[in-house]
């Protein structure tokens, strides 16, 4: 039992330090940055095309 516990430790160890330096795991984590700022500028585009219609 203790033999299976070991490489559990091991490969959960590893596998997040080996997922970061993954190309594509880098590449995913640019695009989701870039995507969440576009839907921000977006959320604040609406917003302020929505109060400047309501206020005016």
């Amino acid at each position: 039992m203790s033999d299976n516990r070991i490489p559990d430790k091991q490969t959960a160890g590893l596998l997040p330090e080996d997922e970061s330096k993954n190309p594509v795991f880098r590449l995913g984590r640019a695009v989701a940055g870039f995507m969440l700022l576009v839907w921000a500028g977006v959320l604040l585009l609406v917003f302020y095309l929505v109060f400047r219609f309501w206020f005016a």
